[in-house]
This record gives C-alpha cells, structure tokens and sequence, in this order.
C-alpha cells in the first residue's frame, strides 16, 4: 500500500489523461518495476522520476527537469509538468546528432526501428558495452552508434531479409503513362568530386534520364554555391558524400529532410552503415538493388529501383590514356580502337577482369592461374587504397575498363564475398553495354537482365570450364554470338528507355507531392 499525496494525484491524472505514458516502453526499459507489483505510472511518479528514469521513448526526465527546475512546482512531476505546458515540444538526448531537428531525429528513428535490418538483440550482443547504456537500445544506435562506426546490422538479419526477397520471381512491366502532375523546377544530382569515378558515372546517368523525362535536372557536386541550391536534391552515395570533406552546407536538417537518397552500397558494409542516418532521416530512397528496395519501404519511405539501360556507344579514351602503360601492354590490335557491336569471335582478348583484391577473388585466381595462363587475358586485380575518382594517378581506370571490355570476349565478375549483389557497374555499365559476354558467380534476381540470356552465371570453381567452351568450342562461340545479340536487343529496346523515364518522372511526382 502507497500513499499519494495530493500532488501526486493530480499529476497521475494529467499523465493518464494525456495517453503518453508507454507502459510496455517503461516495463521493457526497468524490468525491475514489474517485481514491484506497482502500477507503472505510480511506479514513475513516486520513484522513477527521481531515478531518471524516463515514461516513453521520446520524453528525457533528467533533460526536462534540468531545463525546467525553475518552474517545476516543488512537488510537481516533470512529465506532468511538461504535459501541462510543453507537450509541442521534444526533450531527448541528441546525441552525437545534434545539428538535427527532433523531428528528423524522431522520423529516423522510427524507422529504424521497423528497419528489418535491425535487432535490438543483435545490436546489443554485438555491442556488449551498450547493455549498460542509459537509453533504450534503437536510439543509442542512431545517437551514438552509428556516429561511433559501431556494427548496426547483424549479418544475419541481412541474409534472412534478402534471401526471402530473392524467392520472388522479377520481371520489368512496361509503364506507359505518367500519374504525377506536380514536379520540382530544379532537380540536382550530387556526387563528391573526390569520391568513386562510378558515382560520378551514376549522377550523370540519372541526371540524363530526369532531362530525358521532361524535368529540369543537372549534376552537382559538393563543390556548388549554396545560392543554387534546386529545389529537390538528390545524393548519389550519401556513405560517401556525406563523410568525405566540403559538404557542410549539403548536411543540414532543412536539406536532408527534404531530399532523396541514392543508396549504392550493399548492407553488410561499414560504408552502408554511414549512410544509413541520412537515409532514414531523407523524403525517398532509390537503390540499385531491387532486393533492398522492400527494407526501406517497409518503413515507410518511398522507394525506387535506378538501374538505367545503357545506351551502347563505344568508350572514348583521351591521348593521355594511350600512352598510359596499362593502354600499351594491350594487343596491338585493341590499340587501334573498340566498339560494343563487333563480333564476340573478331575480339582480341579473351578474358578481363577489374576489380579491387579481396580473399575470395584471390583464393579464385590463384586456383585459375594455370588456366588462365593459355589465354590472352586483361586482369587488372589491385589492392585499395580509397576510392578510384576521375581524376589523378587513377583517372584512366574509370575508363579503361569499359575500352578492355570491347575488346574482350568474356568479361569476368567475382563477387568480393560471398554476397551475390547484381553489380550494375560491373555486369551492365562496363559489360553487356560492351557487347561482351559476362560471365558471373550467382547473382541476386534482377527484373530486367536475366541470366541465361543477358549474361551466364556459374560457380567460381567451373568458371573456366565455361570460359573454355565458349572460346574453343563451335557449340559455345553460337551461344556466345546469341548472348551478345540478345544484350543488343535489350539495351536498343526503346520502349524500355521510355518506360524507365516515365517510373523515373512518376516516382519524383510522389517524393515531390511529400515534401514541397
């Protein structure tokens, strides 16, 4: 049996009235409560205020009562108080996000919590330390979390998440009529002028397909004036964009709120983690994954599948490029120029590889080398040391792999782990638009490309198998020769270029109508 005087009465009434109260939040939080046979409000009011402990997820007691103590009635509960007087406003912690709004704060949050990527009990068995923290588990892993490079998302949720996706059958409808009626005047596509030369790749792509939709869109960088800031922004790779130099003017909460996120990066990375805030704290999210596309929906935010066609036009290299050592070692005859439209048998390489060095990759060339010895082969496998921009020591490489695919017959695609992510840069952007023939491990379902007739997938293990029979066999050179003639038919269908651009412009129309 308690005793209340009349303050706490009154104060219980104004706190039960109100509904703001979450018992499941402060039961969960300070299991010690239900021990006490108390009711949780009761509980609150004659102890766990004086403890700090807090009555719903988005209420800080200790914040409130500091700010308030002056006018706090001496026996008066600070939520009752804040109920009474302050209920439009916030009191939480901020965290290491204190340039944001509680409102961006709070939407973020929310949705990181439906987010199927996260696991409160994931996150705290990876992170034993955060146990002990004085906050609920979701908010210390967008506060500090995150900001801290701490390890969000269990691999496990990942693959359970995406392997369900990857059950369902994906096929491109063509759309032939736009919905939207309300577009933004300006439209701006950031990348980072010292980030990855493929964002800048993907930033120039959506920009040309915006303008080819009929809206008024261009590429920006990090690099332009505030005072021509459009009236929509989208940012190419925000784990990128948003942690490499000169972008403050680009991060603020009045921006973010209201812009798309074009996420590139696949989940199980650190670099997906970075991206993750912004992402959740932005109006729409595109990807390039179309298994992703489900996770972020499931939150709320609208979603997008970019994975352009690309029109087929031989690479252009510049005459710095042709005295480059890694353009002189080429046979002569590559020398002497490219184009995606000749014949799989006229190429002079027979096999090209580009990519950055990881175990797997070097546990199959090291198993292939002997193989790979008989033939005439491009494989440039390098160690990184940060992203490959467009311009520098490493400028060449952001086009010399589109130029060696031309020449190439077959156009190799080692996944760096053991995620089968469909690598648009590598499979779409430097090969089929190459009219070479790719061949790669597994690959996630894709609505447009589909293996066996775009490009043929196979197990590392007997990937030379398959290599050798397209090469040297009649049988493989015909399938080669049906394969290139498919990827021809695909990237020159119109009607698939059109039907992109109207999906582009309907999707803009929605993410415009949310935010303006």
């Amino acid at each position: 049996m308690v005793s209340l005087t009349a303050w706490n009465k009154k104060d219980i009434k104004s706190i039960i009235d109100s509904g703001k109260f979450d018992t499941e939040f402060y039961l969960k939080e300070n299991p010690d409560v239900k021990k006490s046979g108390l009711d949780p409000i009761i509980h609150y009011v004659l102890y766990g205020v004086h403890e700090n402990r807090n009555p719903n997820d988005n209420f800080n007691t200790e914040i409130y009562y500091n700010l308030y103590k002056n006018v706090i009635g001496k026996n008066e509960n600070p939520f009752a108080h804040y109920i009474r007087n302050n209920d439009h406003l916030f009191f939480f912690e901020k965290g290491l996000l204190q340039e944001y709004s509680y409102v961006s704060i709070t939407n973020a949050l929310n949705r990181l919590k439906k987010y199927p990527f996260f696991n409160e009990e994931d996150y705290v068995r990876m992170n034993s330390d955060v146990s002990s923290a004085s906050m609920p588990t979701a908010r210390h892993a967008l506060l500090y979390g995150i900001g801290e490079g701490r390890e969000i998302f269990s691999k496990r949720s990942i693959v359970r998440f995406l392997g369900n996706e990857c059950k369902h059958d994906v096929n491109y409808k063509i759309t032939d009529k736009v919905y939207g009626k309300n577009f933004p005047k300006t439209i701006g596509v950031f990348y980072h002028s010292e980030g990855n030369s493929f964002i800048q790749e993907l930033a120039e792509c959506l920009s040309d397909y915006l303008c080819d939709a009929g809206l008024n869109a261009k590429v920006l960088t990090e690099k332009t004036p505030e005072e021509e800031t459009p009236e929509l922004c989208i940012f190419c790779a925000p784990h990128e964009f948003f942690f490499l130099d000169g972008n403050e003017i680009w991060k603020r909460d009045e921006i973010i709120r209201k812009s798309i996120m074009f996420n590139t990066e696949q989940p199980q990375t650190l670099w997906f983690t970075r991206g993750i805030l912004y992402i959740l704290m932005s109006a729409g999210v595109m990807d390039l994954c179309y298994q992703n596309l489900k996770s972020f929906s499931d939150v709320g935010l609208p979603v997008f599948h970019f994975d352009p066609p690309v029109k087929i036009e031989a690479c252009k290299l510049s005459e710095a490029d042709k005295k480059h050592p890694l353009f002189r070692i080429l046979p002569e005859k590559a020398k002497t120029g490219s184009t995606p439209f000749r014949p799989i048998a006229e190429r002079d390489i027979d096999v090209s590889f580009f990519g950055n060095a990881s175990r797997k990759r070097e546990k199959f060339f090291s198993r292939s080398a002997a193989f790979f010895s008989n033939y005439q082969c491009f494989l440039y496998y390098r160690k990184a040391d940060g992203p490959i921009p467009s311009t520098g020591v490493y400028d060449i490489l952001s086009r010399l792999p589109r130029y060696v695919a031309e020449n190439s017959k077959v156009a190799l695609n080692i996944h760096r782990d053991d995620n089968c992510f469909f690598e648009w840069h590598r499979i779409v952007k430097q090969g089929l638009a190459s009219g070479t023939i790719v061949v790669t491990e597994e690959c996630f379902p894709h609505p447009l490309y589909k293996a066996g007739e775009h490009f043929l997938s196979e197990t590392p293990r007997h990937m030379p198998n398959l290599v050798e029979w397209l090469i040297q066999t009649e049988d493989g050179q015909k399938e080669a020769a049906r394969i290139q003639q498919n990827i021809f038919d695909l990237l020159q269908d119109e009607k698939i270029f059109n039907s992109k651009n109207i999906d582009l412009k309907n999707y803009i129309s929605a993410v415009w109508s949310t935010v303006k």
